[in-house]
């Protein structure tokens, strides 16, 4: 996950998303905060315009958020959502899904835990390779769980989204344009002919 933009999206220095859904977790019940996030097409379309897709025809996150630790919390559930992109060859429309497991942990920005242990000696930071992901930080009381859900969804969008037999036109069009370039090599005055007869 790109901590960064993360932390700038949940902890609200950022514009938030079209889903932004805050919660106040001191106000959390012992079991946990079932949240789900299922927006209208009016939303589904500013959130496109957001993201620089074409459109979103469907996105539904069910998120569990429960207390993690002292004072951080646990996000975590299913997201799911259909869309449409250009391709990068075509400009066609592809359509693509998106099936990802929320599974992240907040802390607020004056946490302990906000920060990685520490060695004395070598000042080196000690951080689990097979353990969780180091918390992301957010301004308590308040954590925008509809951020989260965006900030996920950005990740898993395809940034070179291609339409099936994109790559064979693509070569097909290389193969054409460098026959051209090469009949113009071997008959320099054939190509001009050609361009003064469009002309």
């Amino acid at each position: 996950m790109n901590e960064n933009h993360m932390d700038e999206n949940a902890s609200g220095s950022a514009l938030p998303s079209p889903i932004s859904q805050k919660i106040n977790v001191l106000k959390l019940p012992a079991k946990g905060l079932n949240v789900k996030i299922e927006p209208d097409a009016d939303v589904l379309a500013a959130l496109a315009k957001s993201m620089g897709v074409l459109s979103i025809s469907s996105l539904s996150a069910k998120l569990n958020i429960k207390r993690w630790h002292k004072d951080g919390v646990r996000v975590s559930g299913p997201l799911k959502a259909q869309l449409y992109q250009e391709c990068v060859i075509t400009l066609e429309p592809v359509e693509e899904t998106v099936n990802e497991e929320i599974n992240a942990v907040f802390v607020p920005e004056t946490s302990k835990l906000a920060k990685p242990a520490v060695t004395g000696e070598a000042n080196e930071l000690l951080i689990d390779a097979e353990g969780d992901d180091v918390p992301e930080v957010f301004q308590s009381p308040f954590l925008d769980v509809g951020d989260i859900a965006a900030e996920f969804f950005a990740l898993e969008i395809n940034p070179y989204p291609r339409i099936d037999g994109a790559e064979e036109e693509a070569q097909k069009f290389a193969e054409e344009s460098a026959s051209d370039k090469e009949e113009a090599k071997e008959n320099p005055f054939a190509a001009l002919a050609a361009l003064k007869d469009k002309l």
